[in-house]
């Protein structure tokens, strides 16, 4: 595999989160529903698990795809909680708009279970050899 698609899909993961940050904060100040804010985070995670499980993919962290999903979780969940910490949001929104990003984050894990081969191969990059 080459080494610049691990990268690609690394910076790809950066840069969406970074992202997601900006966009929260800039619907924050917009003083936008917290109910608008849910379907923000659910969506944005949910493209952001989808990223990080392609990165897992291509690391190879182990070979085993159901622990490449479960780790996607688990990075999308910490980094979900991180920027809700970070922009500051009162208590009693903060479970509300983590289990929306969880939600979305997990709509991926599950759907990556029931793909056909064909586009598994493609997202996870198994095919692609050095």
């Amino acid at each position: 595999m080459r080494q610049t698609k691990r990268f690609e899909w690394l910076i790809g993961v950066v840069v969406w989160a970074l992202l997601l940050y900006a966009i929260h904060h800039w619907l924050v100040l917009q003083t936008v529903s917290v109910g608008s804010l849910q379907w923000s985070y659910g969506l944005g995670y949910a493209v952001l698990a989808a990223l990080v499980l392609g990165a897992v993919a291509r690391l190879r962290v182990t070979a085993h795809a159901p622990l490449w999903r479960m780790l996607a979780l688990l990075v999308s969940t910490a980094l979900a909680a991180l920027e809700i910490k970070l922009q500051g949001h009162p208590r009693q929104d903060v479970v509300m708009l983590l289990a929306a990003a969880v939600v979305g984050a997990s709509a991926i894990t599950i759907i990556a279970r029931y793909l056909p081969r064909k586009v598994l191969r493609r997202w996870f990059g198994i095919g692609e050899q050095v």
